[in-house]
């Protein structure tokens, strides 16, 4: 790799850190400070499962897992309602949900070549919006679960209003996925890596 190569490879890698920290921070202050007055059918769209669907495939399941772990804190903090519910649900949804939609590790995808075998992987965008709203039908369900269990009769409405919920998110984080990804990423889709020595795979 030449020198010019390697110095796009760091501020790529640079760019692409501060876009995170500031996607985080962005995603929890609209949430508690805008969200709850943005309301279709008297339903807001959940903007941190869109930002952590955003970085669970721009990032890989660590990254998300760890903003989905922050995210589950501050809202118990803030928004408290039962002990720990959201603290469980945004940190483990968030890390079973990852695994079907974050990209394929390095050694993975070596493997697969060395092999001849052929994976077909939906667009990252697609990827990008089924997870969030895999995430939020998670959500709803355990709240809705939470509910029957509490005594309260459910109702049509309430199931309607958790269907809108997923559908709402996955609409914003349709809208979200292209503009941001074009930061994270810059202009150019094909960013210059750090070339490692070919991965070798023994039989046992």
């Amino acid at each position: 790799m030449t020198t010019s190569s390697a110095a796009r490879y760091q501020s790529g890698f640079f760019r692409r850190y501060l876009v995170l920290a500031f996607l985080t921070g962005f995603g929890y202050l609209f949430q508690v400070c805008a969200m709850p007055y943005i309301k279709i059918g008297g339903v807001s769209p959940n903007l941190l499962f869109a930002v952590i669907g955003i970085v669970t495939v721009a990032y890989g399941k660590l990254r998300a897992f760890w903003v989905g772990a922050l995210y589950g804190l501050l809202m118990q903090i803030m928004v408290p309602s039962v002990s720990y519910l959201n603290l469980g649900i945004y940190t483990v949804s968030t890390l079973f949900c990852s695994f079907p939609f974050a990209d394929k590790p390095l050694k993975t995808l070596e493997y697969d070549r060395a092999i001849n075998r052929t994976r077909t992987e939906l667009p990252a965008w697609l990827r990008t919006v089924l997870c969030a709203m895999l995430n939020t039908f998670v959500y709803e369900v355990v709240n809705l679960t939470y509910v029957y269990i509490s005594g309260i009769s459910l109702t049509g409405a309430h199931i309607f209003r958790g269907f809108l919920d997923v559908l709402l998110t996955g609409v914003l984080t349709l809208l979200l996925a292209f503009p941001v990804r074009r930061l994270i990423f810059g202009r150019r889709l094909n960013a210059p890596v750090m070339k490692t020595a070919p991965v070798v795979f023994k039989r046992a």
